[in-house]
């Protein structure tokens, strides 16, 4: 039929078709392509801030272990703090940010504040961490409510957590929590789960473990165990 038209004809025709359907094709032609462009800007930046963010780590990282035989002066102090602050403000949702606070926790620890330390860790644990990283931060969290006088709350986030690779040194903590509560016989039977399974072959490790199962073994411990665990229901 357009063979029929004249040019002015098919002209005026490209008009009408243009007004109803070719706006339609241009706005769709700008969604695909900035869409495209969007798309691969968006992984540009996604590159550009994990870059960022392994940088600052990285950079503290090296501040930490630079002068490993030597106290961190107070310099070093500030400036690990205020990396480990940005990471966490500027890549919160990156496993850069939950392991800086755990390193805080760390400088916590070091400086005697528990509270602070335990603040860093509760704070690794409710922003969605990597399973490593949580068993990590939940045995560290443990030890320092152990450290404040809170045994059965130690054991409790022990107990709850699945420890896989770390099987042995969370064996270990439930011994030492199992001691501080008086149960020898419980503690006995982490410190023998956390020896069997026990893979670093370290025999300071393995040493000390040995001692400790020396230490909780029940007919050794039988006439402790009973008055605590009677106090402890109490």
């Amino acid at each position: 039929m357009a063979n029929h038209l004249t040019e002015e004809e098919q002209i005026e025709a490209f008009k009408q078709w243009w007004v109803g359907n070719g706006l339609k094709l241009v706005a769709t032609a700008v969604i695909l392509v900035g869409g495209y462009f969007g798309f691969n800007g968006w992984q540009d930046s996604q590159q550009a801030q994990a870059q960022k963010g392994s940088a600052i780590y990285t950079s503290m990282i090296d501040s930490l272990t630079t002068q490993t035989d030597q106290p961190l002066s107070d310099e070093q102090k500030t400036a690990i703090q205020a990396s480990a602050d940005q990471l966490k403000e500027e890549f919160g949702d990156s496993g850069y940010a939950n392991l800086s606070a755990l390193i805080k926790a760390k400088l916590a620890v070091n400086a005697g504040d528990l509270d602070q330390a335990a603040s860093e860790l509760e704070w690794a644990l409710n922003n969605d961490p990597a399973d490593n990283i949580q068993a990590v931060a939940t045995l560290r969290l443990a030890r320092i409510e152990a450290a404040r006088g809170n045994a059965e709350t130690a054991l409790a986030l022990v107990n709850d957590q699945d420890a896989g690779e770390m099987t042995s040194v969370y064996e270990e903590a439930k011994g030492d929590f199992h001691i501080m509560l008086g149960h020898y016989e419980a503690a006995y039977t982490a410190y023998q789960i956390a020896l069997d399974t026990e893979q670093t072959g370290n025999p300071r490790v393995t040493s000390i473990l040995r001692l400790k199962l020396s230490e909780a073994k029940p007919a050794a411990n039988s006439g402790l165990e009973q008055p605590n665990e009677t106090q402890g229901e109490s």
